[in-house]
């Protein structure tokens, strides 16, 4: 792959900017919701995120990048949008499953699914009881991907959770509670194993390029601070000790985004195989430094970072619950190891 971006995505990544400058989360009090977040979906929808991962909506060949492009910038800024779940999780299902007409609702805001995931988030639920609506604000159905005999097959509900405070401030988690799959509505064909695969990789991605935003988010912030704040009669960024911190950050970022494009990338131009392997390294290396740079920010912004009116936690939470999503880092090292030392004993 060409290691950038062309011009279109540059232009996609700062059209997308501008609107998630307006939807931006700048207080912790006052994260949209309601009608609110209702009406900045409907700003997401008319740029068109929702359809994203139906490429031949936008008349493209692929659109793992671009996909990837557009979540980090929404998390960049905290946006509390579901644009994760039910702009990109759910659709990736959806065109998976060849459900062509539901892609249509989904990209008109007529239509919002709510993708379940397992319990303990790691995860799409092989069956709906006690699974978790993930991104559910103002969804009106529940999409699950049920595991029937070897393949998954999607059916959606409209949606009954009760929803939960989790620790992600930005994000609304329900627990479901009914799901009746006698009246559920199928969704396209049944997945086989190698697009589930694909399905999977494209889910750990976009997990990734929320890492990448949120990280990229507290840098900016902990950069920003260091120039202004005063302390010792000079400001703080010029102690070198902040400056290796600061260094050190953008190093991680830098590195995460990297595998990030990759995999981006892979998601749409390699076997499925291949794709899974630089999906597991993004998001382990983003899970691993994401937490890293937040806390550092923290750390550079001393006292006030940890008073309820900053966003250093919130970023913080986001970037917890994204590291438990579809596995941690720990989880997806060990499953590379297992894979390399499988290939050496082969060979």
């Amino acid at each position: 792959m060409y290691i950038g971006l062309t011009d279109e995505q540059e232009l996609l990544r700062d059209t997308t900017a501008r609107l998630a400058d307006q939807l931006a989360t700048v207080d912790p009090d006052a994260i949209s919701s309601g009608d609110q977040l209702d009406n900045d979906w409907r700003e997401v929808v008319a740029l068109g995120v929702p359809a994203l991962r139906a490429p031949e909506v936008w008349e493209l060949d692929a659109s793992g990048v671009e996909t990837a492009v557009v979540v980090e910038e929404f998390a960049r800024r905290l946006c509390a949008v579901p644009v994760l779940g039910q702009g990109a999780l759910a659709t990736e299902l959806l065109h998976a499953a060849g459900a062509d007409k539901e892609i249509e609702l989904v990209a008109d805001g007529t239509l919002r699914l709510a993708p379940l995931l397992s319990p303990d988030l790691t995860g799409f639920a092989a069956r709906p009881e006690g699974a978790i609506a993930f991104d559910a604000a103002g969804a009106t159905h529940a999409l699950a991907a049920i595991d029937d005999d070897g393949h998954r097959r999607l059916v959606y509900a409209p949606i009954d959770a009760v929803q939960a405070g989790g620790l992600d401030l930005t994000r609304a988690l329900g627990t479901v509670s009914t799901f009746d799959l006698d009246s559920a509505t199928t969704a396209g064909q049944p997945i086989d194993a190698q697009r589930w695969t694909k399905a999977n990789a494209l889910a750990l991605t976009v997990v990734a390029a929320d890492l990448v935003g949120v990280m990229a988010g507290a840098l900016d912030d902990a950069v920003r601070y260091a120039g202004e704040r005063v302390q010792f009669g000079v400001k703080i960024g010029s102690f070198q000790a902040i400056q290796h911190l600061l260094a050190d950050s953008l190093a991680r970022l830098e590195g995460a985004r990297s595998c990030l494009w990759h995999a981006a990338w892979a998601v749409d131009h390699l076997p499925a195989d291949e794709a899974m392997l630089a999906a597991r390294t993004a998001k382990a290396y983003s899970s691993a430094a994401g937490r890293d740079v937040v806390e550092t920010a923290i750390q550079v912004l001393g006292g006030i970072s940890i008073t309820w009116e900053h966003l250093a936690h919130v970023r913080l939470r986001r970037t917890l619950l994204n590291r438990r999503l579809f596995g941690d880092e720990a989880a997806h090292y060990q499953a590379i190891a297992q894979l390399r030392l499988a290939d050496r004993d082969l060979g």
